[in-house]
């Protein structure tokens, strides 16, 4: 079963996509490592992370015991 991923993945995945798109654009960026050989990398690992977050299960959390008092 499919679902929306968290939000804390979708920004992630949101600023890998940007960072990738960033590397292929002809504008110098002073962050080592970020060239446009690595741009599609940066997106691809965007898109995997964006699948992954589809795919996995979320934690069922315990429902609150309610105690009633008489």
């Amino acid at each position: 079963m499919l679902h929306a991923p968290n939000g804390a993945i979708f920004v992630i995945a949101a600023f890998l996509a940007m960072i990738g798109i960033l590397a292929a654009l002809p504008v110098s960026l002073s962050i080592p490592g970020l060239t446009g050989d690595s741009a599609a990398w940066f997106i691809f690992l965007a898109w995997f992370l964006l699948a992954i977050g589809t795919v996995v299960p979320r934690s069922q959390k315990a429902p609150a015991q309610v105690s009633e008092s008489a």
